[in-house]
């Protein structure tokens, strides 16, 4: 039994030197690789490890760049609208940027645009996953001939 437990020691600290130094003394990316998350989903274990409130507070503490990627190819806005002026006067409303806006949807259904994650309970939810304009147009349905950033597809734990 000592010798298992010797054994089991040296393998872990055999492993945690390999780990973090590699044979040119520079750190190894296998270690990291291992416990990296995918930026474009959010597992149940993410959302169980923590207190969130809403969906909202899930996507802005575990991938806010979300929200940044939807708001670079919308042209600076979230909702996909901006109020345009000319000397001084409102001359209307254009959709912001070629991106359009970010959509949500909750088990295949369309919620709305990012203020609807708000609606949603961080307790209802199992996953979460972003799809850029392309993806979420080719698979989410209800999109159409509408201009997208891309999408939030929230999927609950009732609907899974």
């Amino acid at each position: 039994m000592r010798f298992l437990q010797t054994a089991a020691v040296c393998c872990s600290v055999l492993f945690t030197a390999c780990a973090t130094t590699s044979a040119n003394g520079v750190g190894s990316s296998t270690a990291v690789a291992k416990t990296k998350t995918n930026p474009e989903f959010i597992t149940t274990a993410e959302i169980d490890a923590a207190t969130f409130r809403d969906a909202y507070e899930i996507v802005q503490r575990l991938r806010p760049s979300w929200f940044t990627k939807a708001r670079a190819s919308s042209g600076g806005s979230l909702t996909g609208t901006q109020v345009s002026g000319s000397s001084g006067g409102m001359s209307g409303v254009q959709s912001g940027g070629s991106g359009g806006t970010l959509v949500v949807y909750l088990d295949n259904t369309r919620m709305g645009g990012p203020e609807a994650l708000r609606d949603i309970s961080a307790s209802a939810i199992t996953s979460l996953q972003y799809m850029d304009a392309a993806t979420a147009t080719a698979k989410l349905p209800g999109i159409g001939s509408t201009v997208i950033s891309g999408a939030i597809v929230a999927t609950s734990r009732v609907g899974h």
